[in-house]
């Protein structure tokens, strides 16, 4: 698998959350059995705006750099990844604001196979 497919790939991945928490927040709250509101829309969608953010960078990067930056980069968006991953480990194992469901634990594998995928291709 090439480093370019891994950032298209973290782009898509990005993109479906960002389109979750922008058009059907309700849908993600129901999975982590939150209550709604309108200030939670409201994070929510502002949230699903900085990852179409995420999603944007990560498409287009790979069009934007020489190979040697490219490597660089992932570097970055594997931290990004690390990140995402301590705060969903977090959420699930310590704080217990999400379930611990399928869902959570399927997300949370994918986040660290990206940034597993980020750092192995980045060498």
């Amino acid at each position: 698998m090439s480093l370019s497919l891994i950032f298209r790939l973290q782009a898509a991945f990005a993109a479906i959350w960002a389109l979750q928490l922008i058009f059907i927040p309700g849908m993600v709250f129901a999975q982590y059995q939150w209550g709604y509101s309108a200030e939670l829309v409201a994070i929510a969608q502002a949230t699903g705006t900085a990852m179409a953010g995420l999603a944007i960078l990560a498409y287009g990067i790979p069009n934007w750099t020489s190979e040697d930056q490219l490597k660089v980069a992932a570097k970055s968006l594997g931290t990004i990844a690390i990140l995402f991953l301590i705060m969903q480990l977090y959420q699930i194992l310590i704080s217990g604001m999400a379930p611990g469901g399928a869902m959570d634990w399927v997300s949370t594998l994918v986040t660290a196979l990206f940034a597993v995928g980020f750092f192995m291709k980045s060498k």
